[in-house]
This record gives structure tokens, C-alpha cells and sequence, in this order.
């Protein structure tokens, strides 16, 4: 009783604040050589970043990496490979991470003090952002064998609603298939999921953009067919005109089919206006 006395009777212990959560302190500093030392800083210890410390980690894997600088870029993906390899308990968070980048981000973009949502980043940087992806994924792969078995719930997850831009959804899709060629476990069940959306997509659709899109495929299939009628006739054309130049020419051939195919011949380019007759 008198140590629990003394206890609650004792002066509080200063404390000292440092200044803000580590996202705060993240996103002021975002130079990639302050970026690049951290991330070493983490490596060096990732032995104790256990599950009790993630609100270190996930800052970190919210950290904009992909489509900067090529040594932040392997920096940080000699981060992810020490962290899943010594702490697995990240490894769903670091898929998800990874995932979360198979589709181009939103541009917001402020008017008169209001966000605007803009359409989806036609950034040129985007193959090149995917391929850092699935770069980082084939690492964890590397290191993890067993990631196959968490990896296609977060696909399932994160595929992007049928009201998301074709954009969205093709770089998704794309991105899927790509995933597909490195990691043959998943093939069926990814060709599966994309079917399923894209029957949930077909769906969706309202009867006026399936008519639109079916008459713009018909009419591009008829200006087709016109060309390739167009390029036959002319064929078709040119292979008689040789023809009957031939047995005109002819010495061998009889008079009257001589006579006969310079009759034709006449006839033929007097009333076919759309063969040059120089």
C-alpha cells in the first residue's frame, strides 16, 4: 500500500514531444537523398520491426517510390525484400502496396479552391512505373515462395469497379495478364477473375453504348470491306485489260477474237472512268 502511495503521490514524468507522426515528418521531407537514408537506416534494423511497430512501416510503404529516381527506386526495393524475408507478418501490406500501383493514380486538381477529380494520368511514365512493379513483386516472390497464396485475394480486392474509366481497367487488366506469365500458379484463377468482371462489365452497360459501339464496329467493318471490294475491282480490272491486250497483240490468235478484244478493250475504258487510260 505505501509503494502504491508513493507511486500515485510522485511527480509526473516529463515527457518530450519530437515533432509530429512519422507521415508528417515523411511527407516534408521527400528529397530522395533524405529518402535513401532512411530507408538504409531501416534496413540495418529490420530484424526489430516487428508487428509492433507498424506505424513505422506503413508510412513507409505509403511512400511515393515508384517513378522516381533509379537508386531511390532500388533502394527501396532492397527495403521490401529484407522486410518480407525477415518479417512475413508485413508481407499481405507489401502486396498490397505493390498492387495498388496496376492502375494510374487520380489527378486532383484545384480550381477556385475546390479539388477537382480529373480524369485518370495519361502519364508517357507508365510503362515504365509498371515495370518497377513487377519488378518489386518478383522480388518478394524471390524471397517469400508462399506469396502466390495471399497475393490473389489483393488482386480480387483492389480490381477496380466497372464505373472506373476503360483506362483504369485496361492498365489493371494488362498488368494482371503481365502478373500471369511469371507466376503460372495463378494463371486460371486470374483469367477467371478478369472473365467474371468483364462479364459484370458487359452487364453494366446500358443498351445505347452497346448499340453505339456495335454500330461503330459495323460501319469500320464496311469501310473495311469497301476497301478490300475497291482493291479487288481494280485487280480484277487490270488482270482483263492484260487479257485482251494479249490476244490483240497476239499474231497467232484469229481475226475476229483479235477484232472481239479490241472491241472490249474500247468499251471496256470508255465506260470505266476510274482507270487511267495514260
Amino acid at each position: 500500500m505505501e509503494i502504491d502511495r508513493d507511486f500515485l503521490n510522485s511527480p509526473p514524468v516529463k515527457t518530450v514531444r519530437f515533432g509530429g507522426t512519422v507521415a508528417d515528418t515523411l511527407a516534408k521531407h521527400r528529397q530522395d537523398a533524405q529518402i535513401i537514408k532512411w530507408l538504409q537506416e531501416f534496413r540495418s534494423c529490420v530484424t526489430q520491426l516487428t508487428k509492433d511497430h507498424e506505424q513505422l512501416i506503413y508510412p513507409l510503404l505509403r511512400l511515393p517510390w515508384v517513378g522516381r529516381s533509379q537508386a531511390v527506386v532500388e533502394e527501396y526495393m532492397a527495403f521490401l525484400s529484407n522486410l518480407v524475408s525477415a518479417q512475413t507478418v508485413y508481407l499481405c501490406a507489401c502486396l498490397k502496396m505493390v498492387v495498388s500501383h496496376f492502375s494510374p493514380k487520380r489527378v486532383t486538381i484545384c480550381e477556385g479552391g475546390v479539388d477537382i477529380s480529373d480524369s485518370d494520368d495519361d502519364d508517357e511514365n507508365l510503362p515504365r512505373n509498371f515495370d518497377q512493379c513487377h519488378q518489386a513483386l518478383q522480388l518478394i516472390i524471390r524471397y517469400v515462395p508462399s506469396t502466390s497464396r495471399f497475393l490473389m485475394p489483393i488482386l480480387q480486392e483492389n480490381f477496380p469497379f466497372v464505373q472506373k474509366s476503360s483506362r483504369t481497367l485496361e492498365c489493371y487488366v494488362h498488368n494482371l495478364l503481365r502478373l500471369s506469365m511469371y507466376i503460372p500458379a495463378l494463371r486460371r484463377d486470374v483469367l477467371e477473375l478478369i472473365i467474371g468482371k468483364m462479364l459484370k462489365l458487359d452487364v453494366s452497360a446500358s443498351r445505347s453504348d452497346i448499340e453505339e459501339a456495335e454500330e461503330n464496329t459495323v460501319q469500320s467493318q464496311r469501310a473495311e470491306d469497301r476497301a478490300e471490294e475497291g482493291l479487288f475491282e481494280m485487280a480484277l480490272a487490270e488482270a482483263f485489260l492484260e487479257h485482251v491486250w494479249k490476244v490483240l497483240q497476239s499474231p497467232s490468235q484469229p481475226a475476229v477474237l483479235r477484232q472481239a478484244a479490241a472491241g472490249y478493250l474500247g468499251s471496256f475504258l470508255a465506260r470505266a472512268k476510274f482507270i487511267p487510260v495514260l
